[in-house]
């Protein structure tokens, strides 16, 4: 299933994740992976089972492949690497580089290495983790950077990659997030509405009040370019 986290900055939406990824462990109450708590699985095995792309995520000083693979030993790891680039729309940009995929990425240590944009650099954390292929995906604001129709496509090939599997999605625009099979809205660390688009919708609720307002700033913004 799609899952979708939504709600203001400060509803609770990031540390949510890193409590599910165990980067904090709860003070109180528990989470359950088939009714285990998360705390009884060794924590490297546990963690395998997700791919996660975050809003704070990092471009490593090594070369693009590296940023992919993230030292894990994948056969055949250029096709797996620009088959992810091809996905998030990267591939292009990846092969238009002096060493391609073996060029280094930021000038940390390189004077000739490669500085992408931000929303090509959230590319790339994206096509990291479609790699990584884990069994749950999450991504937390993972084109933040982008403009909203390079975010729709982008949103359009996530969907598509993990039809098959679990998703975990979080994002401030709501639009992304219309397909999802359950919308829960968070407010100061707790789900005050929950279900699809559509019945939230019909509420009339926290989530359909949100919805309209950023409604209405996107068609402000189509005005305006058109004039």
């Amino acid at each position: 299933k799609t899952i979708a986290f939504v709600g203001h900055n400060g509803a609770g939406k990031t540390t949510l994740i890193k409590l599910l990824l165990r980067l904090y462990d709860p003070q109180s109450g528990e989470i359950l992976l088939n009714g285990t708590n998360i705390k009884e699985y060794e924590l490297r095995s546990y963690r395998k089972v997700f791919s996660a792309a975050f809003q704070d995520y990092q471009v490593i000083a090594m070369s693009v492949l590296e940023n992919i693979t993230m030292g894990v030993d994948f056969d055949d790891a250029d096709t797996l690497a620009n088959d992810a680039l091809r996905k998030v729309g990267l591939l292009e940009k990846v092969e238009s580089l002096e060493h391609g995929l073996n060029t280094v990425m930021t000038r940390e240590f390189d004077d000739n290495g490669a500085v992408l944009s931000g929303g090509q650099n959230q590319k790339l954390a994206v096509a990291r983790a479609l790699a990584q292929n884990g069994k749950c995906m999450v991504f937390d604001e993972p084109s933040s950077a982008l403009d909203p129709i390079a975010e729709y496509e982008l949103f359009n090939t996530i969907m598509e990659e993990t039809s098959d599997k679990t998703m975990i999605f979080i994002s401030h625009r709501l639009s992304s997030v219309k397909t999802a099979d359950t919308i829960f809205m968070l407010e100061h660390g707790h789900i005050i509405e929950q279900g699809t688009h559509t019945e939230l919708m019909s509420q009339n609720g926290a989530y359909a009040n949100m919805f309209l307002h950023q409604a209405k700033s996107y068609l402000a913004k189509t005005d305006e370019e058109a004039v």
